[in-house]
């Protein structure tokens, strides 16, 4: 059986495994808070809605034009999680001599979580206590619990429905909120036919949502059940004896996505009147079955490893936003570090996951892209820009929520990254419609933005003010990232503009001359953008041999301070950071990753030896970058090095702040370690490339690829084998090697051997 398991309580771990005990679905997240409290020590015993957000004043000592005056904030919504367990009147925790055999795992076949320990009571009775839990995949507004409680004498389990939602905050982290207002407040509450109610609103945004919880009672012995509501909750309290199972059904629903929240919960919770914990879970494992079928990675010879990255994957699925009104926020439906706001992360770390196997997932991540356009567009106005979308750099509804603009603003690269995702969606599933319905408008509007904060100086295209990647570098010209991300954005519009100007099918065609309507987009605008990008900067240092990180960075003195005090973040004052060479994170190096095509190996190599050697890893974005370029330049044992940093970092808590949720973006990469990094897979001129190496810590891996219509399956062991499962013929490259591969055909090719010592 694939799990995660932690078969020790250690009370300083409440935190951090409430983030890796989670449970969610894409829609709700709940964090693995134990039902019947603890006996001391912090909790964050949090729930959340994807894409639910209320809206704060922000508040800047010094404000400038164009400066956010609001921003978004993920709230808690109601609390399903407590179910207090009385034996004889002795309240049942784990507290120390008391509890024996105690066992905690996360089952990824089964898609539930599962904890069970014996009590000791004060008599010496011994109490068997289980508790599981899921947040389904099939039905996303429901999430269930199953409290089993066997005991000689009196059980009283006491459920509650807790209204009493606040933020968690820490006034010395800028990675956390600095601020607890109630974010809810309560519109109804109460009981009917066993189902405890909640409907909360948002203050400031007036968004609804509502939480059912019906009880379901399994027991051979007679029972009692009575309900009382207390001002912000509902107790609902079932007494019994020897052998008493509860079932919890939970039903959420918002205000964005129902016009009656609570209705429609009513009405989600009546499908499902004859369902139970058991029969949800027979469904669950019926949905994982396919899933793992289709995009589970298998790593051979190494059960740890596989293990590992069963975690990532099954993290993937339960915090990744499923409709058009979510995405993927910095720790998911994990915990509220980032307050719930969506970043770049998503298109550049998590996004590619599942575009290769997971396509409707991806276009679901885009779609929510394209329902904020319209506010980009806005925030390209208030920054100055006469036309064009300028995406905010971190945010819920669509608005900018970062007060601090040298390190957001400012990263107008997520105009590109975006651009970037949709591109690739389109390599992937050549899906005509999509594009010119929506992805077309993206790329335009982004690549707009460019010529605006750029300039022709000398016939070459400089673009100033703006910071990469590495945010310990900030408001420079001609960042490298930031240049070459550009590049493409404007080289792909250029290119898909002449493209669907001449495409044959009448009905894509009609939909495009509408859309250049629609924008205003002619012919001496996209020739300039393609005159941009093909005199783009690209900043080379031939002394070095590296490309440089922009126009200052390699006449600034090397880190010569404290490199302990780490992250630096919390030690040094911006100003002191941004003056000496350290990063943060791949600046560089990520370019390499996405558009090495526009790049010389040789300089590639020299530029990942001379940054690796400076940066912190201080972002938990920069393990996975640097370990799958290592696999690039055939170091293959620094490549499983930083595999098993990313692979670890939340699992271990290596930076030391997975209380305050999961780091999705490393987890996302830490997927991609295995298929871009050691597989080696790239998309390039519309084809596939594939450049495996098998680490000396595993016998291989196998993995399976969506691309057009066809299903490919990758194993890579002592030689490399992949079977075309679905799909007439795929053209691919192997070691830059061209092959046609038809249906129900193999194709074997002897791996390459690389210098694993380098």
């Amino acid at each position: 059986m694939f799990k995660y398991e932690d078969n020790s309580y250690d009370i300083m771990a409440q935190l951090k495994n409430e983030s890796l005990f989670m449970i969610g679905n894409g829609y709700i997240g709940v964090r693995g808070a134990f039902e019947e409290g603890y006996p001391s020590g912090d909790s964050v015993r949090g729930s959340y809605i994807n894409g639910l957000y209320d809206r704060l004043d922000m508040v800047h000592a010094e404000k400038a034009v164009g400066f956010p005056t609001k921003y978004d904030k993920q709230p808690k919504v109601a609390d399903t999680q407590t179910c207090l367990v009385f034996l004889d009147g002795e309240p049942a925790q784990l507290i120390n001599t008391k509890y024996q055999n105690y066992r905690r795992y996360i089952d990824y076949e089964k898609g539930e979580t599962v904890r069970e320990y014996e009590f000791v009571t004060r008599n010496n009775k011994i109490a068997y206590l289980k508790f599981r839990r899921l947040a389904s995949f099939v039905n996303l507004n429901v999430v269930s619990y199953s409290i089993e409680v066997k005991y000689d004498g009196e059980i009283v389990l006491l459920s509650i429905l807790d209204g009493d939602v606040k933020p968690y905050s820490d006034p010395n982290d800028p990675r956390i909120s600095n601020e607890s207002k109630d974010l809810m407040e309560i519109t109804d509450i109460g009981e009917k036919d066993d189902t405890s109610y909640l409907l909360l609103n948002t203050k400031n945004t007036s968004i609804l949502q509502a939480t059912l919880v019906k009880h379901l009672i399994l027991t051979e012995n007679d029972y009692s059940m009575d309900h009382i509501v207390k001002d912000e909750r509902v107790e609902t309290r079932i007494t019994g004896s020897d052998n008493l199972i509860l079932n919890k059904i939970c039903v959420f629903t918002d205000g964005i996505r129902y016009s009656d929240p609570l209705k429609s919960a009513w009405e989600i919770l009546g499908h499902l009147a004859y369902e139970n914990y058991q029969t949800l879970l027979e469904i669950q494992k019926n949905y994982l079955d396919k899933f793992w079928d289709i995009a589970g990675i298998k790593i051979y010879g190494n059960e740890n490893d596989q293990n590992h990255i069963r975690f990532m994957q099954y993290q993937l699925l339960q915090n990744v936003g499923i409709d058009p009104f979510s995405n993927v926020s910095a720790k998911g439906l994990s915990g509220e570090g980032y307050e719930g706001h969506f970043f770049w992360d998503t298109e550049i770390y998590i996004f590619p996951v599942l575009v290769a196997n997971q396509p409707q997932h991806a276009k679901n991540l885009l779609e929510y892209r394209y329902n904020i356009l319209e506010r980009a567009k806005e925030r390209a106005v208030e920054l100055g820009h006469k036309k064009g979308a300028a995406y905010p750099w971190r945010t819920i509804s669509g608005i900018e929520c970062s007060g601090y603009f040298p390190a957001s603003t400012a990263q107008y690269h997520i105009n590109a990254d975006i651009a970037y995702a949709f591109y690739v969606y389109y390599e992937f599933t050549k899906d005509l419609d999509f594009m010119v319905e929506k992805g077309l408008e993206v790329i335009f509007e982004t690549a707009r933005i460019w010529i605006q904060i750029g300039n022709f100086f000398q016939d070459k295209f400089h673009i100033h003010e703006v910071t990469g990647p590495d945010e310990y570098t900030a408001l420079v010209s001609d960042n490298y990232y930031t240049n070459m991300m550009a590049k493409f954005n404007l080289n792909k519009a250029y290119e898909l503009y002449k493209y669907f100007s001449q495409i044959e099918e009448p009905t894509i065609y009609e939909k495009f001359k509408l859309l250049i309507e629609k924008i205003n987009l002619d012919e001496e605008e996209i020739n300039i953008m393609k005159r941009a990008a093909d005199n783009m900067v690209l900043l080379e240092d031939e002394e070095l041999g590296i490309y440089a990180q922009d126009s200052t960075f390699l006449k600034k003195p090397l880190w010569d301070l404290d490199i302990d005090k780490r992250p630096l973040l919390l030690y040094y004052h911006p100003l002191t950071i941004y003056r000496y060479q350290i990063l943060k994170q791949a600046d560089v190096v990520l370019a390499h990753l996405l558009l090495e095509e526009y790049a010389d190996y040789e300089k590639m190599k020299n530029s990942y030896e001379y940054y690796e050697k400076i940066t912190t890893h201080d972002s938990s974005l920069s393990y996975c970058i640097y370990g799958i370029m290592a696999n690039r330049f055939n170091m293959v044992d620094k490549a499983y090095e930083y595999f098993n940093q990313s692979v670890l970092l939340d699992l271990h808590d290596t930076h030391r702040n997975t209380k305050d949720g999961l780091h999705l973006a490393n987890i996302g990469g830490t997927v991609l370690s295995v298929i871009q990094g050691f597989a080696g897979l790239r998309l390039n001129g519309g084809n596939l490339y594939f450049r495996p190496s098998v680490p000396s810590q595993w016998e291989g891996y196998s993995f399976k690829i969506s691309f057009r219509n066809c299903l490919v399956e990758i194993d890579v062991r002592r030689e490399i084998l992949i079977k075309l499962l679905e799909g007439d013929y795929l053209n691919l490259f192997i070691y830059d090697k061209g092959y046609k591969l038809k249906k129900g055909e193999e194709l074997r090719v002897a791996i390459m051997e690389v210098n694993k010592d380098d």
